[in-house]
């Protein structure tokens, strides 16, 4: 978490942009959950600092998407799951009950990094990070 939330940091200082306490809060629980909701999120902000107003944790996260720092996840076209952004992220989701769950597979995700790197600089690009969603039916649901 501590290193995560450095780098958060960090990022703030070199673009410049106030860090207020809200900012803060939100960055070290985004640096420590892995899924949560923007409801989870208010309630976890405002266990934090009392009262707040949600109209700012609503365009705080359309500064962290913009700034990259959070991935926005739709579950079933319905609701939104956010996440801090990595390098690789890989999700195996329910197409019925809507459940997400991590890939974990470093193995997987670094060759899929650099076949993925490969592609792009075919198109003189340079691959910054990438998101992967596998559908099927988990075993509750089968």
């Amino acid at each position: 978490m501590e290193n995560k939330l450095n780098e958060y940091l960090e990022l703030f200082k070199s673009k410049k942009v106030k860090l207020t306490d809200v900012r803060l809060s939100m960055l070290k629980i985004i640096a420590t959950k892995k899924h949560f909701t923007i409801n989870e999120l208010i309630s976890m902000v405002e266990e934090d600092l009392g009262s707040v107003n949600v109209m700012s944790i609503y365009n705080n996260i359309d500064l962290f998407l913009e700034m990259h720092l959070l991935f926005a996840n739709t579950i079933n076209g319905k609701q939104i799951i956010y996440e801090a952004i990595s390098s690789q992220l890989m999700h195996i989701s329910c197409d019925i009950c809507g459940s997400l769950e991590d890939l974990e597979s470093p193995s997987l995700a670094n060759e899929l990094f650099v076949r993925f790197s490969n592609i792009l600089e075919d198109k003189e690009m340079k691959l910054e990070h990438f998101k992967l969603e596998l559908h099927g039916i988990c075993k509750k649901c089968k």
